[in-house]
């Protein structure tokens, strides 16, 4: 490698940590109180820099073809979102005892999200024997969410959470990956028929009868986030099952008629759910109830607006935003780093979902391709519901912004979920490398090497299908060198 290959290289190793500890530093510097950081909140700090360098040093020596730009990409939105949590603890207000609290936990799942990314590397290598299993991972998926049900913990009108001893988690974070890898699965397995749609008359109509399996399991486990109040949840669902057969189904009918149903299920969710109809309530006119149900919203605005283009160096205003530190991150963000610090995140997290793309692109078979592009898709619409939802675009959802907001389960899991991804594209490089030598190998970056297996998304074309170069040879119009 060059040495401007290698300086590449060590900056993106260095980035997270550098990151971090310039955010830190920062907000001790503008903080309008001066406090000791506690020995365990140093510990976890400490964990928090170290632990993306050390997952990417241990990739280097077990699979040195990983997506260095993704992995070091999460690693600076973790910092990120470490050091605006930080921030949020050096307020003067009574809570910034919880705020201590919030962002030692946060960052000691940083470092067992990176445990995790290495983890989502090496299950990478052994996606043949998980896509023999679909079912089996529906049915998990099922039985996680169900479970929430019966035993879970009921907090802000939610019941959400799962208590094992004393580990707690958000058992929908797990299911909805496990529900990408079954809809992957699903549709690398029956390929060659839900491309052909159906046709009536002039109209194409999606293939019915191979997606209402699919359609069915998808609503069996959007129905019971539904019953438990889980609604950012349920959507993100959808509209990540939507995604992943858009990238198979490529007719515009067809994907007109799924998004036909679509609208009518946000319809009937908001004629039947009291909850939706609260949160567009709010959505719609926070100023209606400013000191009730839109106080989240109203509060939310006057923050944004304090922090100005570069900033307040303080979190103050932000910390009167109820949820600030999970659905309402990036008002923190805004308030204090400013709007350029709000776009510099987003911006990493659309580097996020385009690496992702470009790993289903490089990926070595059909199957690791979908399920790439099943992550991205699952990542980049929860970003831009957040983001939609903070700004006030769309109604609030209650999700978390990838890697940014404080939540264990979220932050273990996508970080999991990104280690697969980038497993994925690394698989791909290599078998470039076995089957067109060194040359395919430096230009792996740039070119899809499975051509063969890609190919297995599309219908294949018969041996003795009449082309348009047979009428052009029969014609006398052929031209070789066209």
């Amino acid at each position: 490698m060059s040495r401007l290959g290698n300086f590449r290289r060590t900056l993106l190793f260095i980035l997270p940590a550098l990151t971090l500890v310039l955010g830190i530093g920062l907000a001790e510097f503008s903080a309008a109180q001066d406090r000791a950081i506690r020995g365990n909140e140093v510990g976890a700090l400490a964990a928090a820099v170290v632990a993306p360098l050390i997952a990417m040093l241990v990739l280097l020596a077990v699979n040195s073809s990983v997506d260095w730009i993704l992995v070091s990409t999460a690693g600076m939105l973790t910092a990120i979102g470490t050091a605006t949590l930080f921030s949020l603890s050096l307020t003067e207000r009574t809570d910034g005892g919880f705020y201590q609290s919030i962002v030692t936990r946060h960052s000691l799942f940083v470092g067992a999200g990176f445990v995790a990314l290495l983890l989502g590397v090496v299950l990478a290598r052994h996606l043949d024997h998980i896509r023999k299993i679909p079912f089996t991972l529906l049915v998990i998926a099922l039985v996680f969410i169900a479970a929430t049900i019966a035993f879970g913990e009921t907090i802000n009108g939610a019941r959400l959470w799962l208590q094992i001893g004393p580990v707690q988690f958000q058992p929908s974070e797990l299911a909805r990956l496990l529900l990408a890898g079954f809809i992957a699965i699903y549709l690398y397995d029956r390929r060659y028929l839900v491309v052909a749609p159906w046709r009536l008359g002039w109209i194409d109509l999606p293939p019915a009868p191979y997606l209402l399996p699919l359609v069915g399991a998808v609503l069996a486990a959007v129905a019971v986030l539904i019953f438990q109040n889980d609604l950012g949840m349920a959507a993100l669902v959808v509209l990540g099952a939507y995604a992943s057969v858009a990238s198979v189904i490529n007719t515009k009918s067809s994907l007109g008629s799924a998004g036909v149903i679509l609208v009518v299920g946000a319809v009937a969710s908001f004629a039947a759910s009291a909850r939706v109809r609260e949160r567009v309530g709010a959505w719609l006119e926070p100023w209606f109830d400013p000191a009730g149900r839109g106080f989240q919203f109203v509060q939310a605005e006057f923050a944004l607006a304090a922090g100005g283009m570069f900033g307040k160096g303080s979190t103050a205003p932000a910390a009167r935003v109820p949820e600030v530190h999970t659905d309402f991150i990036l008002v923190a963000l805004a308030t204090q780093w400013g709007w350029l610090g709000a776009v510099a995140t987003l911006a990493l997290a659309g580097i996020i979902v385009c690496r992702c793309v470009a790993a289903a692109l490089r990926a070595g078979d059909g199957f690791g391709s979908l399920l790439a592009l099943g992550i991205a898709a699952l990542v980049g619409i929860q970003v831009l519901l957040i983001c939609g939802g903070t700004l006030r675009i769309l109604p609030l959802t209650g999700l978390t912004f990838p890697l940014v907001s404080s939540g264990g389960t979220s932050m273990v899991a996508t970080l999991f979920a990104l280690g697969v991804v980038s497993g994925i594209g690394a698989e791909g490089v290599g078998r470039s490398a076995k089957a067109f030598g060194p040359v395919a190998s430096r230009g792996a970056s740039r070119i899809s090497p499975a051509t063969a297996d890609h190919c297995e998304l599309l219908p294949a074309v018969p041996e003795n299908t009449y082309t348009d170069v047979d009428r052009q040879r029969e014609s006398g119009n052929f031209r070789a060198d066209a």
